[in-house]
């Protein structure tokens, strides 16, 4: 079942070129991003990300021109294989030890937007290799539902928006295949 990757990136604002140096190593990998949302800043993440990554921390959301397979046991690029390369990503680009980029790769098919992780907590369902994933929305009554585990910044109306963009980009994409 092929899907579309999607990525939601958190940066420190004062590495910027970080973020324009992770957009590229993915670009290498899953090909060009083509859509786009605006940068927004959430102060919440701050609370958990920022004695780690600093601070003013904004994220962008983004999603893969090229559909990847779904199978996380696929030899082709997958779900588990784009987290794993994410956090390779991340390590790379770290400043003294410490992220200044972090990158979570997910996907959208038709009913769903799932991220994946690295950290097992109920409710996330085991993929392999380390990797588990998490459904954020699901799609009924014409638009992406909350969970009550989805994510406050997901929960924002003009973030739903977006993935929904993505989605109908989605179905267009999948009738060509």
């Amino acid at each position: 079942m092929l899907v579309k990757p999607t990525f939601s990136i958190l940066f420190n604002t004062e590495f910027r070129d970080t973020l324009f140096k992770a957009l590229e190593h993915l670009k290498e990998v899953v090909g060009n991003f083509d859509l786009q949302s605006s940068e927004y800043y959430f102060p919440h993440l701050e609370n958990y990300y920022s004695a780690e990554m600093g601070k003013p921390l904004h994220r962008i959301y983004l999603s893969g021109e090229n559909l990847i397979e779904a199978d996380p046991c696929s030899g082709s690029l997958n779900p588990v294989s784009l987290k794993l390369l994410s956090m390779e990503i991340e390590k790379k680009l770290s400043v003294k030890g410490n992220r200044v980029v972090n990158i979570d790769p997910g996907w959208v098919d038709k009913y769903h937007l799932f991220l994946t992780t690295h950290k097992e907590r109920g409710g996330r369902i085991y993929l392999g290799k380390g990797i588990f994933a998490e459904m954020e929305y699901l799609y009924f009554d014409k638009d992406f539902r909350d969970l009550f585990w989805t994510y406050e910044d997901y929960r924002q109306r003009e973030v739903k928006n977006f993935f929904l963009t993505v989605r109908r980009k989605f179905l267009d994409q999948i009738k060509r295949v």
